[in-house]
């Protein structure tokens, strides 16, 4: 794929932020009911041979996921934001362009330029703290699926399961690993690539305002996520 056909957004780019409230609680319940079982460990592992790795992932989010979660809904918040009034900015300067029946100007094509970039390097940063996070869940969910095969081969009735919660958290970080590389690999040719003619249909093709849409859903989801921790 060329310079054309390129994208400012992808699906699932708030996929972690999204997931259904009934499984974030499911999933905070394990983290809670491990942490309390750890007083009686040595009971429970002879019953649960793989409590031990799910208490020390319990650990691990509210130690580390937890907080890193909250701080990547905050940037990415900030990331939606200033894409929405750089690119706003731009399409409003190409629209008065195609109004006046105006060729391309310098400043215009500046203004594309500087603000690809900006976008750019911003994906480039949350793309890699996501990874990082979800490198995190990776491990946390091992833990948890291990520990619930072992309940549902015992009746020791110390936790429930929560397999299906652990696919849709698995799913969400499978999605956002993906949508950031993918998006991040578009940005790179439009960013990289020079020099790049930016004229009129070129930016049209970006379809500003549907990003723009997408940047709002962003923050809408962010906000709603962060008000329900």
């Amino acid at each position: 794929m060329g310079i054309t056909g390129r994208s400012l957004i992808t699906f699932d780019m708030g996929a972690l932020f999204t997931i259904p409230k009934t499984d974030m609680d499911a999933i905070k319940a394990r983290v809670k009911t491990c942490k309390q079982g750890e007083a009686i460990e040595d009971v429970i592992k002879q019953h649960l041979p793989h409590f031990p790795d799910a208490l020390a992932a319990a650990y691990l989010w509210d130690t580390d996921i937890a907080p890193q979660m909250k701080a990547q809904c905050n940037l990415l918040m900030g990331y939606a934001s200033k894409a929405r009034a750089d690119f706003s900015a731009l399409d409003n300067m190409v629209q008065q362009l195609i109004k006046d029946k105006q060729d391309m100007t310098p400043a215009v094509q500046q203004q594309a330029t500087v603000a690809i970039a900006a976008l750019y390097g911003s994906t480039q940063a949350l793309s890699a703290s996501f990874i990082n996070i979800v490198n995190q869940i990776v491990a946390f969910n091992k833990a948890n699926q291990s520990l619930d095969i072992d309940i549902a081969g015992t009746e020791f009735g110390f936790m429930k399961e929560i397999t299906a919660s652990l696919a849709v958290l698995d799913h969400a970080t499978g999605s956002i690993r993906g949508a950031w590389s993918a998006l991040a690999d578009d940005l790179e040719a439009l960013a990289t690539t020079s020099p790049v003619d930016f004229t009129i249909p070129l930016i049209a093709g970006l379809n500003i305002s549907v990003a723009i849409a997408a940047w709002d859903q962003l923050q809408t989801e962010c906000d709603a996520f962060l008000r329900s921790q």
